[in-house]
């Protein structure tokens, strides 16, 4: 298969030529292997849109995180080099080997072409770019710094990763050793309790309370576990369906803010993500109160939203960001306190950036010690089931063989 393609040279020169490769990514990364910056690829007498996916797929699908951030990096590479928005776009877009992200940046760059802006263009794809992700965009291309937009949304993008990856880390140890926890178990009550039942049945000597209450938790699983599954997965089916609604998530997510060690976690790094969102705001010259807003969507949570609200009404009303956090109850005074300096010294968009920054390393080292913290416990746990059915099941053998 042939193709043709626009490049340019590491020394800024552009090259149109042809290509033959299986495919479109083999000629694309064989390309790139040339050193060559990717800017268009095409069949040879073929539509550039071809094999592109149907808009059913379009419509089923969104951009990941990760796709944000190779987005966000590519244009902030292209545009700082000199390439303008519409090469820019179409270059990324030939490099995307996604066809969800290929469709859509297709779409931004058809509608720049036809002399929409970009802020237009992300407008109508607004399901994939959130109001942050445009306001940053439009700020960017109303003061010129668009390549310093792409910067931050690429940063912005990366760190939410980065702490969704730590936050499924942290959980994910944990999780395995309740499985085998669970696991340990299960074999243990139904396959070698059932055993030393028989026998000590056949043997027809009294039996401890512990082994008797052993006994009749390995006769229930064995005899009711149909039930038992039937009713798990009605339980999490139910949990699932309740979460729907607003009244039960509500209390769900006001609850978890008062388990303890999780609650103060949660806290800190909703928290966290609020401030990282504003100050990549406020670094592209988003209006504050435009800032506050759109940084809702970050938030799910009934408390740190009405908290939102009082910080949009406070500045509303002349007051100050940092004074209605601390009212909120849920920030931290060194917190407040230091976005209060900002603000006095008409540095906020520093103050708040130096701060989620900062919140971002503490809860790393946070994330990291709950981990050490569970693996002990769930540990201890293991060993005490392990140890009581020991127990259950030896102190008779021991009496038996102290009697005869």
């Amino acid at each position: 298969m042939q193709f043709v393609y626009e490049a340019m040279r590491p020394d800024g020169t552009s090259v149109h030529e042809r290509i033959d490769a299986v495919g479109r990514n083999e000629a694309a990364e064989s390309l790139r292997e040339k050193g060559l910056l990717l800017l268009k690829l095409d069949e040879a007498g073929g539509d550039p849109a071809a094999n592109m996916g149907s808009d059913s797929f379009l419509q089923s699908t969104q951009f990941s995180t990760r796709d944000l951030v190779l987005f966000t990096r590519q244009m902030k590479m292209l545009l700082e080099s000199g390439a303008p928005l519409v090469p820019a776009l179409e270059a990324a877009e030939t490099q995307s080997t996604k066809p969800i992200v290929r469709r859509v940046l297709r779409r931004l760059r058809v509608c720049v072409e036809e002399g929409a802006s970009l802020t237009d263009a992300l407008e109508d794809q607004s399901k994939h770019f959130d109001s942050v992700f445009r306001s940053m965009i439009a700020a960017g291309e109303a003061t010129a710094t668009l390549p310093q937009a792409f910067g931050r949304l690429a940063g912005l993008a990366q760190q939410q990763a980065h702490t969704r990856k730590l936050v499924y880390g942290a959980l994910l140890y944990p999780a395995l050793l309740s499985v085998l926890l669970v696991a340990v178990v299960l074999v243990l009550l139904l396959f070698v309790v059932p055993r030393f039942h028989m026998l000590f049945t056949s043997l027809g000597s009294a039996l401890p309370a512990t082994t008797e209450i052993l006994f009749a938790m390995s006769q229930f699983l064995q005899s009711g576990w149909p039930y038992i599954l039937a009713g798990t997965a009605a339980l999490i089916g139910g949990l699932t369906i309740a979460r729907q609604s607003p009244t039960v998530h509500a209390a769900t997510t006001t609850l978890m803010l008062h388990v303890p060690v999780i609650g103060p976690l949660y806290t800190r790094i909703t928290i966290a993500r609020v401030l990282r969102i504003w100050a990549a705001l406020f670094s592209c010259h988003v209006p504050l109160l435009d800032a506050i807003r759109q940084s809702r969507q970050a938030v799910r949570n009934e408390r740190f939203a009405a908290m939102l609200r009082g910080v949009e009404e406070a500045v509303e009303s002349g007051g100050r960001i940092g004074v209605a956090l601390a009212d909120s109850g849920l920030v931290a005074p060194i917190i407040t306190s230091a976005i209060r300096t900002g603000e006095e010294n008409s540095r906020l968009a520093e103050a708040v950036d130096f701060v989620s920054s900062w919140m971002d390393e503490d809860n790393a080292s946070a994330l990291h010690n709950l981990t050490r913290l569970a693996e002990p416990v769930l540990l201890g746990v293991m060993g005490v089931i392990v140890g009581f059915v020991a127990m259950a099941l030896f102190v008779p053998l021991f009496d038996l063989a102290t009697a005869t």
